[in-house]
């Protein structure tokens, strides 16, 4: 995966004290799950990354070619409200980002950092015990052209879609009729 590295970014990698930390989000439909690698808690974005939660990241292979790419993230000591958020239902899907960010002396961020991986939650164990550990399976966003899918166009998908629109009521009617395309003489 090509990576665009911004100039403020290439200058906090070069400078005499550096902190790389490793901030990783992850949107759940009931919870922004937001942690860092870091000692301390880390504002970046608009967020505030928690830190102690964050166990483990897998390696992850990049190839040249339009491969998916899977890592495996390990959440340790978990919340009580980040298990129900991972245990639901509607979880798997779920937008993951994993983002390397240089923090200065003063635990300032510096640039926009290493987007590192991008795609969504396929699976997730949770193993409970004194503390509580989850493992989440991640798939990059290639792996979701190889997906089927399940909408088709018709008018019972677009009325699910948007109730109302009747854009698509003449589809299964069009669809079975034989189109005779003129020759090409009758348009001189």
């Amino acid at each position: 995966m090509s990576r665009i590295i911004d100039d403020a970014t290439v200058l906090a990698m070069q400078a005499d004290v550096t902190r790389p930390i490793v901030l990783v989000k992850v949107n759940t439909p009931s919870l922004d799950i937001l942690m860092c690698s870091a000692m301390q808690d880390l504002d970046f974005g608009g967020d505030t990354y928690s830190y102690g939660v964050l166990g483990n990241i897998s390696t992850i292979n990049e190839t040249d070619d339009l491969k998916d790419a899977s890592i495996t993230l390990t959440f340790s000591a978990v919340d009580p409200t980040i298990i129900a958020a991972v245990s639901g239902s509607d979880f798997v899907n779920s937008t993951v980002t994993v983002r390397i960010m240089f923090f200065d002396e003063d635990w300032q961020s510096v640039g926009d950092g290493l987007l590192f991986f991008e795609g969504g939650a396929s699976s997730q164990n949770i193993a409970l015990g004194q503390t509580a550990e989850i493992s989440v399976n991640c798939k990059s966003k290639i792996a979701a052209l190889n997906r089927a899918r399940s909408e088709r166009y018709s008018d019972q998908d677009q009325q699910a879609k948007y109730h109302g629109d009747l854009g698509m009521q003449y589809a299964t009617t069009v669809s079975s009729k034989d189109i005779v395309w003129p020759a090409a003489e009758w348009f001189q």
